[in-house]
């Protein structure tokens, strides 16, 4: 078998790491043979191996313009950034960097992607023939199939990561535990990112008409509690201004443009409508075993947004039994194969029914959310090895 070298921002970048491609290479790492090199010096990879792109951006500098092994496989998750040019705006470099991707995908044999319709989308957007193209659903990390059984659900958050994250989480609006008995269950969940398709306005419209407790787990959000535990936001007349030092935390970290730019208009809004309200818990960063805990506990998962690639909360609500409203889009019908409640994204009211109708409504949770944990299975892990071994074998 020839040496297979996957390529690991996570290696220089640690921020990546928290980020879907974090999560991505997570479960690389556990199914790839043991000699598989994760690295991010495409200096150490030899020409007569098979090289893994596994997160193939359009935004960004190309890896290489030109084939450096045999065989290449780039891994594009979605492509909402180009479906979407008004509310991901590339700007001139932007545009350089997706001419030069498209260039640089012809030196790829294969191309694979999270789910059939982001396998359309590829074909439309970049006029790639079916063949080129193949879906290998991703499965769940080790821990969510083969501890989760043994954890204690009455068990509160890791002491731990309760401790060392105390300051950040005592303040105000953003204080988490003490101020919930997470083991009741009062509570849904959301889990990712902030970006436009995440469509969080509507989700805390939403929130706010059905009267429920919202805890938002990711990267992103440690920026709101982070800057609420500084010292300079100790003094009462700094207190208001949290939320848009968290933005502008948010977007100098993630090197995006200020200003009304539509990267950041979103999560502006989204800043002002949860601000100082006690539904809206902001969790940051957390482990997985803190995770699990969480879902385990929850009356429901969220995920309504806009648009996306494959939909990774559901499948992690799922394996725990944790119920989700979804959005009525076509990927996670696909994904969820209608094991789920759907929702309108663009109706915050239908949104408020739905987790209405899960929250205050136990029947259905169990009821469908161990429909929801059976259609989590069909994403093995056995699967996800033996289609990407034939691939890279």
């Amino acid at each position: 078998m020839k040496k297979v070298f996957v390529y690991d921002p996570t290696a220089s970048d640690k921020l990546s790491s928290v980020r879907g491609v974090g999560r991505y290479l997570q479960i690389l790492k556990e199914n790839f043979p043991k000699n598989t090199i994760f690295t991010d010096s495409l200096k150490r990879i030899s020409a007569d191996s098979v090289f893994v792109n596994p997160f193939y951006n359009f935004l960004t500098t190309p890896l290489t313009l030109k084939r450096i092994t045999q065989k290449q496989i780039a891994i594009i998750h979605d492509l909402i950034p180009l479906k979407y040019p008004t509310h991901f705006p590339a700007g001139v470099r932007g545009n350089i960097n997706i001419f030069l991707n498209k260039l640089a995908l012809k030196n790829y044999d294969l191309i694979i992607t999270d789910s059939e319709a982001s396998k359309r989308d590829i074909m439309e957007k970049l006029q790639v023939k079916s063949y080129k193209i193949k879906v290998i659903y991703p499965c769940l990390p080790k821990l969510f199939t083969e501890k989760s059984q043994i954890l204690n659900l009455k068990s509160q958050i890791n002491p731990k990561f309760q401790k060392q994250n105390s300051k950040r989480l005592e303040f105000g609006a953003f204080k988490l535990f003490g101020s919930w008995n997470l083991d009741l269950g009062a509570y849904c969940m959301y889990v990712g990112d902030a970006t436009w398709n995440k469509n969080l306005v509507n989700l805390a419209r939403a929130i706010k008409i059905i009267n429920v407790t919202c805890i938002f787990v990711g990267k992103v959000f440690n920026e709101a509690v982070d800057v609420a535990s500084e010292e300079t936001l100790r003094e009462a007349d700094c207190r208001d201004n949290r939320q848009s030092l968290a933005e502008e935390k948010y977007h100098e970290r993630q090197n995006l443009p200020r200003a009304n730019h539509p990267w950041q208009r979103e999560l502006k809004e989204f800043f002002e409508l949860t601000k100082n309200d006690r539904r809206f818990i902001f969790a940051g960063f957390l482990p997985d075993s803190d995770l699990l805990k969480l879902y385990q506990q929850a009356r429901l998962n969220i995920l309504a947004s806009r648009d996306e690639g494959f939909g990774f909360s559901f499948l992690e609500a799922a394996s725990q039994g944790c119920l989700s409203v979804l959005s009525d889009i076509p990927v996670l019908k696909e994904i969820s194969d209608g094991n789920a409640l759907f929702c309108d994204p663009k109706n915050p009211y239908d949104l408020a029914d739905k987790i209405g109708e899960i929250y205050f409504n136990k029947n259905i949770r169990n009821k469908v959310g161990q429909l929801a944990k059976k259609r989590s299975e069909f994403f093995s892990k056995k699967k996800f090895r033996s289609k990407f071994l034939k691939i890279i074998s």
